[in-house]
């Protein structure tokens, strides 16, 4: 009858699950890698614009670069945030009661 669905045994099952599977990335790299694009992103913006002043002009490159800092920074903080919104509400859902 094809109408009928066949479950696989418990055993085989287990034996085609993938294992576990580790991280491609450290976990200190992963906790650091907001930080160090708001910090990059910073230095890239606030350096830019310091050039510039004491240049006395705006180049294309120093108005792209500083952008390029800024949008970094702001994605480095993006980041962390909805890391810290995804742990908390993680967080809150494992403490809550069943």
């Amino acid at each position: 009858m094809p109408w009928l669905i066949v479950n696989e045994s418990r055993h085989a099952a287990r034996r085609c699950r993938i294992a576990g599977m580790r991280s491609w990335t450290p976990q200190t790299l992963y906790d650091l890698k907001p930080w160090v694009f708001m910090v990059l992103g910073a230095l890239l913006g606030v350096g830019m614009m310091l050039w510039s002043l004491s240049a006395g002009l705006w180049t294309v490159w120093r108005g792209l670069l500083c952008l390029g800092g800024v949008a970094l920074a702001i994605i480095g903080g993006a980041t962390l945030q909805m890391r810290q919104d995804y742990r908390a509400k993680s967080k809150w859902r494992r403490d809550a009661p069943p």
